[in-house]
C-alpha cells in the first residue's frame, strides 16, 4: 500500500507524522523526499485560468458530499 503525506518540517529540523490506524503495529520502509514548492506548476502551467482555484475552491451549494467508504 502506498500513502502520501505533505508535512513541514518545523525549525528545529523535527517532522511529526501522523499515520492512519490500519499502519499500526505494522513495519514500514519511509522515503523522504525534498519537494520545492517554486519547482510546483502553477494554476496556468497546468492549463487552468489563474483565477480558477480562487472561484471555485468551496463554492458548492448543493447536498452534502459524502465519500463512500471504500
Amino acid at each position: 500500500m502506498k500513502l502520501t503525506l505533505k508535512s513541514k518540517v518545523d525549525a528545529d529540523g523535527k517532522l511529526l507524522l501522523q499515520l492512519p490506524q490500519h499502519f499500526a503495529n505494522q513495519e514500514l520502509v519511509i522515503i523522504i523526499s525534498g519537494v520545492s514548492e517554486d519547482k510546483l506548476p502553477t494554476p496556468e502551467e497546468l492549463g487552468y485560468p489563474a483565477d480558477f482555484f480562487d472561484k471555485t475552491a468551496g463554492k458548492w451549494e448543493g447536498e452534502v458530499l459524502e465519500r463512500e467508504n471504500i
